[in-house]
């Protein structure tokens, strides 16, 4: 495994989130990264509590998702950032601007959409384009239906990435 920086950034280059990883290998879905318990990572430029579970990330080749997959370790098991497509910017790092909205999955199986209120706020603060928006929305609605119906990566598959962490 290679070590690997994932970065979210706010519209158009301020850092939000940065975890440091490993690259796990990569699919028909997109890469998958490993989030051992204790990765270090840092909000903006501040180092926070390292992560408390193993966890995997899903950056698709094509989608505007970004995948942080638990398998119910905490209050949730899927949480699914929609973000700009993500982009490797070198062979160690790839980044995607974080759009707000929020797919989560809790353990009950309840889908969840978090952080509207966010979204709406944001669009005028960080001035995110009308295409960004509409593909936020659009993504939104398609990723929660990919949820309801446990459509692959986010089940299965993501569980046989995950199981590869340590």
């Amino acid at each position: 495994m290679r070590p690997v920086t994932v970065q979210f950034l706010k519209n158009p280059d301020i850092l939000h989130w940065r975890f440091d990883a490993w690259f796990l290998g990569e699919d028909e879905y997109g890469s998958w990264i490993a989030v051992p318990q204790g990765t270090k990572r840092w909000k903006g430029k501040e180092s926070v509590r390292p992560t408390g579970e193993d966890a995997v990330f899903c950056a698709p080749d094509d989608g505007w998702w970004h995948l942080h997959y638990n398998g119910g370790a905490t209050q949730f098991s899927h949480f699914v950032d929609i973000v700009t497509p993500p982009v490797w910017v070198s062979e160690n790092r790839y980044e995607m601007i974080d759009l707000d909205l929020d797919v989560i999955v809790q353990h009950d199986g309840t889908v969840e959409i978090d952080d509207e209120d966010e979204f709406q706020i944001h669009q005028i603060k960080y001035g995110y384009t009308k295409e960004m928006i509409l593909r936020a929305e659009a993504e939104t609605e398609r990723i929660v239906g990919e949820l309801e119906n446990r459509k692959e990566p986010f089940f299965e598959v993501a569980d046989a990435w995950l199981s590869l962490v340590n």
